[in-house]
């Protein structure tokens, strides 16, 4: 395949990893609840480009790393974390990269691997989604052979990190809780509205059409 000069930025391809990581088994994705970009980084440690978990059946951490340049992909085989010399993050791991920039046989042992066209559409190359797509329900039994010894408290304390930055958790779940009350409220005054609107219209119907009766005794009358 000849490839192309890449013309895709690093940011959009973390953000298009994000909508992966989100996308259920049935679209082609693992299913994540949970996805962020550019986390990490604690005590000089990993950082993934991005970054998902999924609770539940066949759970796990799933991190995908951009890559925009053969020399930017080579480099990262010499991080600790690839070489072994640190566990690292992900139970699943992926490269995302535009069309044909990295090859099946680039890949790391257990590593899958998305490319981006050029209209901005994921290509599935490789990795443990690829079990279920070709087995079903019963790729879960393949998964496990995609499976990297994730660093879970690295992971753990990185979510909390994240958690953390965007303020208070306990006060941010008050102001959620607080809008969708407010929103509830709002609804039932929207409803309530629509009903004296259905009322008002049904009562000037009813005036109108009393009006034309009146207007046609008034006129018998007349004569």
């Amino acid at each position: 395949m000849k490839l192309e000069l890449c013309t895709m930025t690093h940011n959009e391809l973390n953000t298009l990893a994000v909508k992966w990581l989100k996308r259920p088994s049935s679209g082609n994705g693992p299913g994540c609840q949970l996805a962020l970009t550019e986390v990490g980084g604690l005590y000089g440690g990993e950082r993934a480009d991005a970054f998902g978990y999924r609770w539940g059946f066949d759970g796990g951490s799933v991190v995908v790393e951009s890559k925009v340049s053969r020399s930017d992909f080579l480099a990262d085989r010499a991080k600790p974390h690839r070489n072994g010399k640190s566990a690292g993050m992900g139970t699943y791991r992926y490269y995302i990269c535009p069309e044909g920039l990295i090859s099946l046989d680039d890949l790391p042992e257990r590593w899958g691997l998305l490319w981006v066209n050029k209209r901005g559409h994921i290509k599935l190359k490789a990795g443990h989604v690829c079990a279920y797509l070709a087995c079903g329900y019963r790729g879960h039994e393949l998964a496990p052979f995609w499976q990297h010894p994730a660093d879970q408290r690295f992971e753990l304390d990185m979510l909390a990190h994240a958690l953390v930055r965007f303020g208070d958790p306990e006060e941010t779940k008050q102001l959620v809780r607080g809008a969708h009350r407010e929103r509830s409220r709002l609804a039932s005054e929207v409803d309530r509205l629509k009903e004296e609107i259905k009322q008002y219209r049904l009562d000037r119907w009813r005036l109108h059409t009393y009006e034309q009766k009146y207007g046609e005794l008034e006129r018998q009358n007349s004569r």
